[in-house]
């Protein structure tokens, strides 16, 4: 329905003349029913198009439609994967909504040279560097 008909539709109404507008508003309707049909009608036929080249591309080319289909697979499992781990995460979060604590990180070992040994020059085994 056009802005112009609704505007019209409305005036009628006002009017009292009921009969003319529900006219009106019931051919608005039918017109814009109607483009919608031969939109979805135009639209099937271009997924019909496209359908049919997608499968005598895969039929010409068979070895591409399985490593895209296999390529395709991964790429869902993967997001799959990922989904789970989320869940996972949130699952295990606290419910109070503060963040977990972190994980405590184990330090780096320290050098094998002693502090005696620095100030002597040499290493820990007794060695001299010099």
């Amino acid at each position: 329905m056009t802005t112009e008909t609704a505007n019209t539709a409305v005036s009628d109404t006002s009017k009292n003349d009921g009969a003319t507008a529900a006219e009106r508003v019931r051919k608005a309707a039918s017109d814009a029913a109607e483009r919608s049909r031969s939109a979805a009608k135009k639209a099937a036929k271009r997924i019909d198009e496209a359908t049919e080249t997608t499968v005598d591309s895969a039929k010409r080319h068979p070895v591409s439609a399985a490593a895209i289909a296999v390529g395709a697979a991964a790429a869902v499992a993967g997001a799959a994967f990922g989904v789970s781990k989320l869940v996972e995460k949130r699952k295990a979060a606290p419910a109070d909504g503060k963040t977990a604590p972190k994980k405590a990180v184990a330090k780096k070992p320290t050098s094998t040279r002693t502090k005696a040994a620095s100030a002597k020059g040499g290493t820990a085994n007794g060695a001299t560097t010099h």
